[in-house]
């Protein structure tokens, strides 16, 4: 399920792709398990995430001045805003968290790579496929903690968070409070993070030719090696 939260004068307003009322889901099982009818993968869920918001809900002080469940009505009404903000927001923290790689210091990025399997070939024993979990992760100055991960190894960035400790979460055991995009399948999130754990590992592009801009001169380096090498004199 998708979902952007929005706090803002007081109220808060709730807005969700794939949204299921955890009751109908499981009155669905029980009468699926009573008629002994296979699902698969016990997949009860009614909606699926489909680019169209199916909830909205919008609180002002406890009191509900908005609740709806009926995708067509969200969608029309309200699926333009979902998508413009959540896509901006995303934006947003990626660009941040590619700006930390720029500092990489003063944000204590750091990486974290582990082999998680190793193919050999039969026939040529040299030709050697190996996987790796990598990770990375960076704080900002103001104290926000990203981070991203590759579980598989595929080279696609699927699962990028974002918190910070201010005091609001989503409930207990519920994770990151400021982003948290876990396991993504959906292709136009991933043209928004699916580089992220590479340029961690390897730099990005603005990096590389601020170190090509910065690298030191041949002769810079000459007159250093002379400075810190100097000749013993002696009397004649």
């Amino acid at each position: 399920m998708e979902i952007l939260l929005i706090i803002k004068d007081n109220k808060t307003y709730f807005i969700a792709d794939g949204y299921d009322i955890v009751s109908d889901v499981y009155t669905k099982k029980l009468v699926m398990d009573a008629e002994n009818k296979y699902i698969e993968n016990n997949d009860f869920w009614l909606n699926k995430i489909n680019g169209k918001p199916d909830y909205i809900r919008t609180i002002y002080r406890r009191s509900d001045l908005l609740k709806n469940t009926n995708e067509e009505f969200v969608s029309s009404n309200f699926g333009q805003f979902y998508t413009s903000v959540k896509n901006q927001f995303i934006k947003t923290h990626v660009e941040k968290f590619r700006n930390l790689m720029k500092n990489r210091g003063e944000a204590k990025f750091s990486v974290t790579k582990r082999q998680i399997s190793m193919t050999i070939n039969d026939v040529d024993p040299n030709d050697i496929k190996q996987r790796f979990f990598t990770s990375a992760t960076a704080k900002s100055g103001d104290e926000i903690i990203y981070y991203c991960e590759d579980a598989d190894g595929d080279g696609i960035t699927e699962t990028f968070m974002a918190s910070r400790d201010d005091g609001f979460d989503w409930g207990v055991g519920s994770g990151p409070n400021i982003l948290l995009i876990y396991g993504n399948t959906d292709k136009e999130i991933e043209t928004l993070i699916g580089k992220l754990v590479n340029e961690s590992v390897n730099g990005t592009v603005e990096e590389e030719r601020k170190t090509f801009q910065n690298f030191p001169k041949e002769e810079e380096i000459q007159r250093m090696i002379e400075e810190i090498t100097p000749m013993d004199r002696f009397f004649e």
